[in-house]
This record gives structure tokens, C-alpha cells and sequence, in this order.
């Protein structure tokens, strides 16, 4: 089947990176591996966030956590988190010029109760914010600060609804909001400047919402996508269709024999739980090829697979791991060139 990408430029041509998936399929890292592979390259990058919860910091090992404000955290590489109400304050402020005056507004019950019933005007208003960061220039050079902007977005569910808001909205709202919607909605449709890509993992729920998500956002936006990432995908040690006879194995005295040098003679019931072992990771690989080809059937993207990378605790080293399993993924899919020397 045909591809429905965005396009034929290498994807960190981009200037926003919109990545959604199912909560809980590694978003957060997959965001942040794009992070480092494209300051590696020598780009500026902005990660935006709408719920980072800390993740963030400690992949990049940084000790200032994520907040409202741009935030440092690697050379080259920031972060902000978007919060609803300081990114609506910053908006008022900007609108009416008056701090004292928005401050009375905010503060009122009136404003409250319209912000707890009104999720899609604030939601809107933080599409707004990652418009403007993308657009920001330095006011010295009069070039854009921001090479490449990366906004690991809602999950797919809520996600979905964060993509069409700007055209839904445009129809609805007056004035500057209105205007607010237009500019967003333009920046989202651009082929040339933005590209939408989903992750998810082998297994049965994250697939099939990865295959609805595809197909909503191919049909009721104009959002360019570019590719789908497979996380953490098991590797196939025995190259087998079936899990491996290998507690057989294990019980012979060759084996056995290995056993005890390894353990130093504390090997009893040492085989089953190897044999155990091994029909896991057999059954995980086959769970991951199975996934793999429900995928390439059922979405004309790009697939890049990330394999599962193995670790009592996941930081930068990790992250690092993941940045060159999936830089180069990318490059063998043609999203990405290879690096210049």
C-alpha cells in the first residue's frame, strides 16, 4: 500500500514534531531519544509537555524539574510544561495589557466556574502557546530560537480531540480567539513545517488504538503523518515459530554441569526456572512479530521499531541506548538522512 506521509523531507526538516500514543507506551521517552538525536545534529530543541509529572528531569538526569517556564535541560535541549492556567494568564496579560486587571479577572468566580466547565477554550489557548514557541524568534537576530519543536502530546484518546480542536474552534469562536484558532490550525496542516507520529507497543490494546488514531486522524484532520513507532519490541533469541524445548537441554549432564560452574553448585530447579525464562521471551518475540505484521497491514506509515531495552532503572545512559536504536530505525525507514561528519 501506498504511504500517507508527510511528505518527503527528512522529518527533522520539521520545525513540530507532534508525537501521540496510548498512555503508558513510552511516549516520554520516545520524545526525548527525538530530543537528543536532533541536538546531537546540532539543532536548538524545545520539548513541550502538557503532564510530565517529573519524567522528564529524570531521564535527562537534570536536577531543576519541568514547570511552566522554559527549562534547560541538556546543552541545546529544553523543556516546558504546559499548565492551563498560567499559559490562560500569560494569554489575558497579553490581550489586555493590564497584570492588576487580569489578576481581578482570574481571581473572580465567575472566571473559575467558566474555566472548569470550558476544557476546550483552555486547551485551545495551549495549542496557542506551542504555536507561539514554535513562531518565537530572537528579537536580536530575528531568527527562530527554536529548531525544532517537540510536543509529546495527549494520549490518543484525548489526543485526537487536542488536533481537530483548532478547526472546530475556528467555526465556533470570534476575535482574537478565532484568529488564535486560525494560526494554529494552519501550523498543524502545514506538510512542510509539521509532522504527527504515533507510538505504541506490541500488544493487543495499544495496537488497536494506534489503528484507530491512525485512521481518525487520516480521515477528519489534514495533520501530515509521518510514521509509527513500535516500543519495545522483544527480541527473538531462538528463531523459532514455537517456544524452545529447552528444559530437555537443560537436564542433560553437559548442561547441568555448565549449571553448577556458573552457580557454584546452587543450581538446583536452576533449569526450569531457565526453561521458564526462555518460554517467556519466546512467546514475548512471537507476541512482537504478530503486532509487527497487524501494523504493516493495517497502516500505510513508515514502522520504526525500537527494541526493549533491558535495565533495573531508566535514565540518561538508557535514554541514550534508545536514541541510537531509534536514530537509526529512522534513518532505514527514509524519515531521517544520516548524520553529516
Amino acid at each position: 500500500m501506498a504511504d500517507d506521509t508527510a511528505g518527503g523531507d527528512d522529518l527533522f526538516s520539521k520545525r513540530l514534531l507532534v508525537v501521540s500514543g496510548k498512555g503508558g507506551v513510552g511516549k516520554t521517552v520516545i520524545t526525548s531519544a527525538m530530543a537528543l538525536i536532533a541536538s546531537a545534529r546540532g539543532m536548538n530543541v524545545l520539548l513541550i509537555k502538557m503532564d510530565d509529572q517529573g519524567r522528564t528531569a529524570q531521564l535527562f538526569e537534570s536536577e531543576q524539574p519541568v514547570g511552566d517556564v522554559v527549562t534547560p535541560l541538556r546543552e541545546s535541549i529544553s523543556a516546558i510544561n504546559l499548565d492551563p492556567i498560567t499559559v490562560v494568564a500569560d494569554y489575558f496579560t497579553k490581550q489586555l495589557r493590564v497584570r492588576s486587571l487580569v489578576k481581578h479577572i482570574m481571581g473572580s468566580k465567575l472566571f473559575q466556574n467558566w474555566f472548569r466547565v470550558s476544557p476546550a477554550i483552555k486547551e485551545m489557548i495551549c495549542l496557542g502557546k506551542v504555536w507561539d514557541l514554535v513562531e518565537e524568534k530572537s528579537w536580536w537576530r530575528k531568527r527562530f530560537v527554536w529548531d525544532l519543536v517537540i510536543f509529546d502530546a495527549p494520549a490518543t484518546g484525548h489526543g485526537l480531540g487536542l488536533l481537530r480542536l483548532p478547526e472546530q474552534a475556528s467555526k465556533l469562536l470570534m476575535g482574537p480567539l478565532r484568529t488564535n484558532a486560525l494560526g494554529v490550525q494552519a501550523m498543524l496542516e502545514n506538510t512542510k513545517t509539521t509532522a504527527l507520529m504515533i507510538v505504541t507497543l506490541p500488544e493487543e490494546m495499544p495496537v488497536n488504538e494506534a489503528v484507530h488514531f491512525y485512521d481518525q486522524a487520516r480521515t477528519k484532520t489534514r495533520v501530515p503523518l509521518a510514521g509509527i513507532v513500535l516500543n519495545a519490541v522483544a527480541p527473538d533469541r531462538f528463531g523459532q515459530d514455537e517456544a524452545p524445548e529447552v528444559e530437555p537441554v537443560l537436564a542433560e549432564a553437559p548442561a547441568q554441569a555448565a549449571l553448577s560452574a556458573v552457580l557454584g553448585g546452587e543450581s538446583e530447579g536452576a533449569a526450569t526456572a531457565l526453561a521458564t525464562a526462555a518460554e517467556y521471551s519466546s512467546s514475548r518475540a512471537r507476541l512482537s512479530a504478530h503486532y509487527r505484521q497487524q501494523l504493516k497491514a493495517r497502516i500505510r506509515l513508515p514502522l520504526i521499531e525500537v527494541p526493549y531495552v533491558f535495565a533495573e532503572a531508566f535514565r540518561f545512559p538508557q535514554l541514550e541506548r534508545v536514541a541510537g536504536l531509534l536514530e537509526r530505525q529512522l534513518i532505514e525507514s527514509g524519515l531521517l538522512a544520516e548524520a553529516s561528519s
